[in-house]
């Protein structure tokens, strides 16, 4: 295996052919000449360190220190809009259909909120606490949605539930047995 002196040298061979001629007319400049192109030339070789990779580096350093303070900024904001809801709508805060209004009204209500998208296929109470539903060719995300909305909005609990899966990407047929919370 050959070292890295043996397979650089070809190149530092042409390297050397090549500046041959640069070399030759540094050498028959002045001295006082030769010390201003060398200087020249670190002063070159400083610029181009400074403005191609120092620059650079500092300047997306400080782009990232200012979009790490926006975020901050926008961590604080929701923090304290958070914070204003919690104050006015209490953690578990009282739903929007109170318990004096039926079970029967108050799912009827949350179809009709426009989470589902389309109407219930069937609606059949089951004694006074509890009612049926069915929902035929839903998208599954509009079902979850809404039901997470019965619970919190309407205080409605979900007794049991069974989906069947439709033909279509994403859409499910769904029958639940809704009671109301306690």
């Amino acid at each position: 295996m050959k070292s890295l002196r043996e397979r650089l040298e070809p190149q530092l061979a042409e390297l050397n052919r090549q500046l041959a001629p640069l070399r030759a007319r540094f050498e028959a400049l002045q001295p006082r000449e030769q010390l201003i192109v060398a200087v020249g030339g670190v002063v070159a070789l400083l610029a181009v360190i400074y403005l191609g990779l120092w620059q650079p580096f500092v300047l997306a350093r400080a782009h990232r220190a200012e979009e790490l303070e926006s975020a901050r900024t926008l961590a604080s904001r929701i923090e304290q809009i958070g914070a204003l809801a919690q104050a006015v709508h209490p953690a578990g805060g009282a739903p929007l259909v109170g318990p004096e209004v039926s079970l029967l009204s108050a799912v009827d209500q949350a179809s009709k909120d426009g989470i589902l998208g389309k109407p219930l296929s069937r609606i059949n109470p089951d004694g006074e606490n509890q009612v049926r539903v069915w929902i035929d060719d839903v998208p599954f995300d509009a079902v979850l949605r809404w039901m997470d909305d019965l619970q919190t909005r309407y205080a409605v609990r979900i007794d049991n539930v069974a989906i069947e899966r439709r033909p279509a990407p994403g859409v499910v047929s769904v029958r639940l047995s809704l009671k109301r919370g306690s």
